[in-house]
């Protein structure tokens, strides 16, 4: 599998994976698209100038020093969805979306760019690829619009979807945390999970999120016709908060005293195994 690898600022990294799937080549390359939220510079190997028991980062290594190529010159927004939409519509921030909207904001004197995510009247990267012979799947992180069904995944373009729409939910039974305010005419606990045109009410609570994820982008890799060309957009939860892990992967860590960064290593090492495992697929 080859790999061009992109490093951001804090707030997002890239990893792009022109990967080359069993069976016969299509004419067109294969894009496995990752998107990694709140991914410090140095919570990296590659970005270490001297290796640290700390960080635990072999896939990501090798695919960004040994085997591909790392752009780091370059800006991204400060926080979650206008990075997203920016990525998805391919404009600038400033000319898509520029706040951090709850899901539920609505304008409802403009229907067409008063909602939070992308403008109803933009088309995004999925659907430019699908006009080009692709197919496109979408698993993890949306947070690019929710309000309307063309807002969501399947919306803009993705033939199926697995996640959740908003900044960010509870990794072990997709509950979202945001005060109920936002959320006119709705009472108590909401969760968030969505498979893509209707709710993934069998998946919530029974995994790990990042787990069904990486279930979920495994069985497309596997699945696919290798002779046609496959986009699979995958923007897991990992390292956004809440700092959630399993109970193995933070023991792996326990030589860090401090709660929070001993999660946060750990959940970064859990994704990079997830990366091995697709590469492996």
């Amino acid at each position: 599998m080859k790999a061009s690898c992109f490093g951001g600022l804090a707030v997002l990294k890239l990893l792009v994976l022109a990967a080359v799937l069993p069976g016969a080549v299509p004419a067109l390359p294969h894009i496995v698209y990752v998107l990694v939220d709140d991914w410090g510079w140095a919570n990296v190997g590659y970005h270490r100038a001297e290796p640290t028991q700390e960080v635990q980062t072999p896939t990501f290594d090798r695919l960004c020093k040994q085997q591909g190529l790392e752009l780091d010159q370059f800006y991204a927004f400060k926080f979650c969805s206008p990075s997203r939409c920016s990525l998805m519509s391919g404009r600038l921030p400033a000319h898509v979306n520029t706040a951090n909207l709850a899901m539920s904001f609505v304008n409802k004197k403009d229907p067409v760019s008063g909602f939070a995510g992308i403008p109803r009247n933009m088309t995004c990267i999925a659907e430019k690829l699908n006009q080009a012979g692709y197919e496109s799947h979408q698993v993890g992180k949306w947070d690019a619009g929710m309000a309307t069904p063309d807002h969501t995944p399947k919306g803009r373009g993705f033939k199926t979807s697995l996640g959740y729409f908003h900044h960010d939910n509870d990794y072990w039974n997709e509950g979202v945390a945001d005060p109920i305010e936002y959320y006119p005419g709705c009472s108590g606990d909401h969760t968030d999970i969505w498979d893509t045109d209707h709710p993934a009410n069998t998946l919530n609570g029974t995994a790990y999120e990042e787990e069904l994820f990486s279930t979920r982008v495994l069985e497309i890799i596997n699945s696919h016709d290798a002779t046609s060309p496959l986009f699979l957009y995958y923007a897991p939860h990992i390292a956004h908060m809440p700092l959630q892990v399993p109970k193995a992967y933070e023991q792996k860590f326990a030589f860090i005293n401090d709660t929070h960064r001993r999660i946060y290593h750990a959940m970064v090492n859990y994704l990079d195994d997830v990366v091995a495992s697709m590469e492996k697929a």
